[in-house]
């Protein structure tokens, strides 16, 4: 066990906790709303939201994750911890998962505290999520999961 995702357990940031069908599915469902208000708010030109809007979509996805293998997340960073040490160290999900993740979560707070955004992070934070999304949903969907139509 990585010494973040311990730490994370050791102070409750990631609970153990079984998670209805219900669940996993409304926030996949969740996270797919968000991709495609991003994906409008790109279109309109609309920069911080659009990153913002998206790092959510991926936030959501990879929740709908966590709760799958019944845990649940108390902060963003265990969170990313918690899908790191579950899925891709195993080699169940590719590591870019993770590494997105952390790059929109940067993304999101520079143009959510620093006012600092732009079309070039806009785009690449759009298609990480739309990336994201597709590996999380078919993951889910392999499992048995009902994940939302395109």
């Amino acid at each position: 066990m990585s010494y973040k995702f311990q730490d994370c357990v050791s102070r409750r940031g990631v609970v153990k906790r079984p998670a209805s069908r219900a669940t996993v599915e409304r926030e996949l469902a969740e996270a797919k709303g968000d991709l495609d208000s991003a994906k409008k708010s790109l279109l309109e030109s609309d920069y911080k939201w659009t990153i913002i809007k998206a790092y959510y979509s991926m936030f959501h996805a990879c929740k709908s994750l966590l709760f799958s293998a019944g845990y649940v997340e108390k902060s963003h960073e265990c969170l990313i911890a918690a899908i790191e040490e579950l899925f891709t160290d195993r080699g169940i999900l590719p590591p870019a998962i993770v590494s997105d993740l952390r790059r929109a979560k940067t993304a999101r707070e520079a143009a959510d505290y620093g006012l600092t955004y732009g079309e070039a992070s806009a785009n690449g934070t759009v298609q990480d999520a739309e990336q994201i999304f597709e590996i999380i949903s078919g993951y889910l969907a392999k499992h048995g999961f009902k994940t939302p139509s395109p």
